[in-house]
């Protein structure tokens, strides 16, 4: 077995961890933007404990090994350096969405009845906004590292999956609250 076989290796753990991480974010979401009481929402605040951290750690070993693995062989290519930017725009949105999450579980208590407060930090747009740009950014790089393009179409590629996100998010974002509002008066 040779190093760069074992960096692979670790490189597509870390991705499938990642994978994984965000599969988890969206499962969370869901159920969170639905919650209609504090105990519904309960369970989906911190579905995996320390699960910030896995993304953070996955990306960082997203990162190293990924430049070991492609300096070699991209000297002159463009679409390295396209996927490590798009990386580092994935860093600051999942740190805002992990800040406001972390206000969520510090306000949440189960004995207390859910107020407006609550619901609208639960059914933050931005939330949404993050998840669905970080995952089409996600999936652009996946795209970048097996179609090896040049810089204009790595730009197009990671800004078209970035922008896929944004709107899908909105479409999926008006579908949930409304869903969630239509239970909650009848819930009344």
């Amino acid at each position: 077995m040779t190093l760069y076989s074992i960096v692979l290796f670790v490189h597509v753990t870390a991705v499938l961890v990642l994978s994984a991480t965000l599969s988890f974010e969206v499962l969370s979401l869901f159920h969170l933007r639905r919650a209609i009481t504090q105990a519904e929402a309960g369970p989906w605040i911190e579905p995996v404990p320390k699960l910030p951290l896995f993304t953070m750690g996955s990306v960082l070993i997203i990162l190293l090994t990924g430049i070991y693995l492609v300096v070699p062989s991209a000297s002159g290519r463009a679409w390295p350096k396209v996927a490590v930017a798009a990386l580092f725009l994935i860093g600051p949105l999942g740190a805002m969405t992990a800040r406001r999450m972390r206000t969520i579980r510090r306000t949440y208590t189960p004995q207390k009845a859910m107020n407006l407060e609550m619901l609208g930090q639960l059914r933050d747009p931005f939330l949404k906004i993050s998840l669905g740009v970080r995952i089409g950014v996600f999936q652009g790089i996946f795209l970048l590292v097996n179609a090896k393009p040049r810089l204009w179409e790595s730009i197009g590629i990671v800004g078209g999956y970035a922008a896929l996100g944004l709107m899908l998010s909105f479409l999926v974002s008006r579908r949930s609250t409304a869903s969630a509002v239509s239970t909650a008066d009848l819930a009344e």
